[in-house]
């Protein structure tokens, strides 16, 4: 990835030209948009969907159903990595050109940059149910120039970079990145319905009002300036206080949110932040497990003192009586 021109995405057809139009480069993030728009377009796309079940029917199977078990995470992404990993390609755009594919020309040319491979791995993961995301590097400070995906799981926000071929949850060596940013790939704010059963979706949404618009509005951030700036503050303290960065772009709903992670730490200090670049939030099991900490150290000081004072006593005892 870097400053140079940009070339219409292809969709759908893989023996289109490498560009109908040659433009200006947009800039970094129009190209992060239109990568990320690519992936809400074809998540749980049929033909996507078709192969993404394909690939992870091997998956250890359930012991109740002996189906594979989609709902680990992690195997899943696991298969996925290595399909991807053995059939897809890492070639460089043409020289001079921002190539953005869509997942299905990436498939068909078997090949891509790593804006491809991350677009094609996060749909496929999104098929699966899987919540994905975008991370941007910089190893220069100017220009960025990487970009892989990032899926999250029972433990946290995970790599996912199939341009190294290593495996999923690769640690990069962050000494070596100069600065980094996230983008969190939205879910399609529209039903996922096969042909055969549209014209019946269309009237159950119709008579029930089913809508998402408002739930996704709600999820993706304020457009107000001041809360903007107000999440910024914040945004800035917790990185101050340890928090990792993707971490906090990918808790973040809204200011209440990275309030309330400011206050847990405040409070409770190194103990939450080591949580929160675990986990990526602060649940009810860091606060049970911090009452948990505290019951026993106030046990462990009630005994202490206890047996202080009786020691104490038998001294004195001992001492008037000798």
């Amino acid at each position: 990835m870097s400053n140079k021109a940009a070339a219409n995405p292809t969709h759908g057809n893989a023996a289109a030209p490498i560009f109908s139009q040659r433009r200006t480069y947009p800039g970094i993030n129009h190209v992060l948009g239109l990568a990320s728009g690519l992936v809400t377009k074809y998540t749980g796309h049929e033909d996507l969907r078709k192969l993404a079940l394909s690939i992870t029917r091997r998956i250890r199977p359930n012991r109740d159903t002996g189906l594979p078990n989609l709902r680990n995470t992690q195997q899943v992404a696991e298969a996925l990595y290595r399909w991807i990993t053995h059939n897809i390609n890492y070639v460089r755009d043409p020289w001079n050109i921002e190539r953005i594919q869509s997942p299905d020309v990436t498939l068909k040319q078997k090949a891509g940059d790593c804006d491809d491979h991350a677009i094609l791995s996060a749909a496929l993961l999104q098929t699966l149910g899987i919540q994905t995301g975008f991370r941007i590097l910089s190893r220069t400070g100017r220009n960025y120039d990487h970009i892989y995906t990032v899926f999250r799981s029972p433990d946290g926000w995970k790599s996912f970079d199939t341009t190294v071929a290593k495996y999923p949850g690769f640690a990069f060596d962050e000494t070596l990145i100069k600065k980094s940013n996230h983008l969190l790939n939205k879910m399609p704010n529209h039903l996922g319905i096969d042909p055969i059963t549209a014209a019946t979706a269309a009237t159950t949404a119709l008579q029930t009002g089913i809508t998402m618009k408002s739930m996704f509005s709600k999820w993706f951030g304020a457009k107000d300036k001041d809360e903007r700036i107000q999440r910024g503050k914040w945004r800035d303290y917790l990185m101050a206080r340890g928090v990792r960065s993707d971490v906090i772009s990918f808790s973040q709903k809204d200011n209440a949110v990275l309030q309330q992670y400011a206050q847990v730490i405040q409070n409770y200090g190194q103990p939450a932040v080591d949580y929160l670049n675990r986990f990526g939030s602060l649940d009810n099991n860091f606060f049970a497990d911090q009452q948990q900490r505290t019951t026993k150290k106030w046990l462990l000081y009630g005994g202490l003192s206890v047996g202080l004072i009786a020691f104490t006593g038998a001294g004195y005892w001992a001492l008037n009586h000798s």
